[in-house]
């Protein structure tokens, strides 16, 4: 059952962006089905080595909350509910009276259905990290899943970049007035969750690049010794490698995620950059050279579409964190009314009229642009709590991991290349839910837990690669490159953005070399 259940794994991540992020209902179910299904048999098939795993508290705390979320959504008594909620109790009483009920039961949430599904959903996760996390311990199933992501998200840069560039394209079959006209938007109709989906996906394609460029740069090496027999080949090889493929596909995801003009995208998409390069173990140099020649292409192919619709959204940057900041204090008074159990996962939405009073009639807030503060009031503070417990606890831990690794490994190792990419991708994922709504577009939440189960299974990974012909093969490459000594192992980082230079100056250096052949002839 392993194929089948991985296969599933990869169906669903390379198909679940492309109709509409399965933001409908019966699409959000039905992948949510696939996940319950191949999850659960897989868990059921290997319980016995993920039974350590289930009594953790990192397994415990989501399934104290998904307990919690199905309680929430069954009917109970109304002094049980008094007890608990009672706003909740005096709402319910008031619509007795006016209906002339008695004896009534309800739900703690105003939306049980809703709810319900949260619960079923979030199940389906959990069954999804577990199984996915065991299975990425294979170094060849990182790399497809690398591929993967690469290859849709390039596929929704491109797609949003000719939404950019002519504004009448819509998202699939929806005319382009529907959702924001001559923004990158791929097919994803809302240019925040797409932004966020492609700050999940471009780190993931440099990770990917950067482990396919170590054996060439191993080879590299052992030939910059032997001047002479680098061929017009070997330069070819080191210009036009397949490596460069995610570089470039990270390069124009993110262009896209600009010319989505995502304020809160963009925003972070800047502070992920910074994140990765302080966290890759490149040298300064290295790290300056990437920086440059990344800024060239975007200010190059964005200033042939121009900057400017970019630079205006910005504008109103003050006045649109102004009001962000109004919904957020004006909805907390949903949670002061239900500070213990919360309205209910999905029940904002029902009860948001009621509470933003001064929000203009036609206007209708069915989210409140902040995960953390709409999870609060759906949750209750004390399930909140522990969710933030849970999720600090695991990051911080994740990070003291990256960065004793880096302090310790004698060479760029792939399985720390990995979990450097994923945490950088999670992180923008946790950053961008403070100013939107991002996490309602299942393919963003199904995306963040896979790079959650790749930074569990690379921060796992304790072997280290040595370039060396007795050492096994590079966790996201086949090919075994020649032994070389240490000093060109320390110099691998550099030769990572030297490549090019290498080889595009040693090409000009023959091609001028025959055209002086032929003018003389």
């Amino acid at each position: 059952m392993k194929q089948p259940v991985l296969l599933t794994f990869f169906f669903i991540l390379a198909t679940i962006p492309l109709i509409f992020g399965a933001r409908h209902p019966l699409v959000h179910g039905l992948y949510s089905f696939c996940l319950l299904i191949a999850g659960g048999i897989w868990l059921v098939l290997n319980f016995a080595e993920n039974k350590k795993r289930l009594v953790s508290f990192n397994s415990l705390a989501p399934l104290a909350i998904i307990i919690f979320i199905v309680v929430s959504a069954l009917p109970l008594p109304l002094f049980l509910v008094r007890l608990l909620s009672p706003v909740r109790a005096e709402n319910l009483a008031a619509a007795g009276r006016i209906a002339q009920l008695h004896d009534l039961v309800t739900s703690l949430s105003y939306y049980a259905p809703g709810s319900m599904f949260y619960a079923i959903y979030g199940l389906a996760l959990f069954f999804f990290f577990l199984a996915f996390s065991t299975l990425l311990r294979s170094a060849e199933n990182r790399r497809r899943t690398l591929w993967i992501i690469t290859i849709v998200g390039v596929f929704e840069a491109v797609y949003g970049l000719l939404q950019a560039t002519n504004p009448a394209l819509g998202v699939l079959w929806l005319p382009s007035d529907i959702s924001s006209r001559g923004c990158a938007r791929g097919t994803i109709i809302y240019r925040n969750q797409y932004a966020a989906f492609l700050n999940m996906c471009w780190p993931m394609a440099f990770v990917l690049g950067i482990s396919l460029y170590k054996p060439v740069l191993t080879k590299l090496e052992f030939l910059r010794k032997q001047k002479n027999k680098l061929s017009i080949a070997d330069r070819i090889e080191f210009l036009f490698h397949k490596a460069t493929v995610p570089f470039w596909s990270g390069a124009f995801m993110i262009l896209a995620l600009i010319f989505s003009r995502s304020r809160g995208g963009i925003v972070v998409m800047l502070i992920l950059a910074g994140l990765m390069i302080f966290l890759l173990p490149f040298s300064r140099r290295s790290k300056i050279l990437s920086i440059s020649l990344l800024s060239l292409f975007i200010f190059v192919y964005g200033g042939m579409i121009g900057f400017q619709v970019v630079t205006n959204r910005f504008m109103f940057f003050y006045n649109s964190a102004l009001f962000r900041f109004h919904l957020w204090f004006v909805s907390l008074a949903m949670l002061k009314d239900h500070l213990v159990t919360g309205i209910g996962m999905g029940s904002y939405q029902f009860l948001s009229p009621v509470y933003l009073k001064d929000v203009p009639d036609r206007v209708w807030f069915d989210h409140a642009h902040n995960e953390y503060v709409e999870m609060a009031i759906e949750l209750g503070l004390p399930a909140m709590l522990l969710f933030m417990a849970w999720l600090v606890r695991g990051m911080t831990g994740y990070w003291r991991q990256i960065m004793q690794s880096e302090k310790t490994a004698a060479e760029v190792q792939s399985a720390q290349i990995v979990a450097i990419g994923a945490f950088c991708g999670i992180s923008g994922f946790l950053l961008h839910a403070a100013v939107d709504f991002i996490w309602r577009l299942p393919a963003n939440v199904i995306y963040a837990v896979a790079l959650l189960a790749l930074l569990n299974a690379a921060s796992k990974q304790k072997k280290s690669y040595k370039f060396t012909s007795t050492s096994s093969s590079p966790p996201l490459a086949s090919s075994h490159p020649p032994r070389i000594d240490s000093e060109a192992q320390t110099n691998e980082p550099k030769a990572l953005v030297n490549s090019y230079g290498l080889s595009i100056s040693r090409g000009c250096r023959h091609l001028v070399n025959c055209y002086k052949k032929i003018r003389q002839r």
